[in-house]
């Protein structure tokens, strides 16, 4: 009888260290990303066919790609959904729909806000997520909105921080914004320390 008694005591200890493990939200984090930036090819999707592009090469083509900076904040919402804020800065030539080409390269503010909708948790080293969001730009004296849809890659750096892969296509809300894609690269670190959940001391009575 006493073991049976022990055995039960055993179970519900185990039971009640399972339901308290800490949560895999993500704290607080900043981070900086390089990005390229692909107007052509974008454009060419649209006037060719993606099956075109992808025959001609031109997906990834860094002969295309305009290289910036970006500071992006990151911070978790639940497990599988993050909130990500992004300020992007380029130097490129911007083509605005029904305007003449400016044939210079002049800086480019890009600001979106997005959620990560990521198919793991961040326990896992490697997780995969959509990323959907609004953003804004200013291309000389131009304002613009878009509208960002990516997938991409997190790798976990031992829970201190994360890499991130990804790639977004900016579709255009208003009519001084074009299509294009936006590849990044980038780190974050923790900024907040993760708060440890002390275990449960579980009394065993007397027998």
């Amino acid at each position: 009888m006493k073991n049976i008694y022990l055995l039960i005591i055993t179970i519900a200890t185990f039971i009640t260290s399972y339901g308290q493990n800490e949560s895999y939200k993500k704290t607080k984090a900043l981070g900086i990303s390089f990005i390229l930036n692909d107007f052509q090819t974008a454009s060419d999707i649209r006037s060719k066919g993606l099956v075109s592009v992808l025959k001609a090469k031109n997906f990834f083509n860094s002969k295309r790609q305009e290289p910036g900076m970006a500071i992006n904040y990151l911070s978790g919402l639940s497990e599988h959904v993050d909130f990500i804020a992004s300020l992007e800065g380029s130097f490129l030539d911007y083509p605005i729909k029904n305007q003449p080409d400016f044939n210079q390269n002049t800086f480019l503010l890009e600001a979106s806000a997005s959620v990560n909708l990521k198919l793991l948790t961040d326990k896992y080293w490697v997780t995969p997520y959509i990323d959907l969001g609004v953003g804004a730009s200013n291309y000389k004296k131009y304002f613009a909105a878009f509208a960002p849809v990516g997938l991409g890659l997190q790798i976990s750096l031992f829970r201190e921080g994360f890499i991130f892969i990804n790639s977004q296509y900016r579709i255009p809300v208003t009519e001084n914004a074009s299509y294009h894609f936006t590849h990044s690269i980038g780190i974050a670190s923790n900024i907040v320390a993760k708060k440890e959940i002390a275990p449960k001391v579980v009394e065993i009575p007397e027998i």
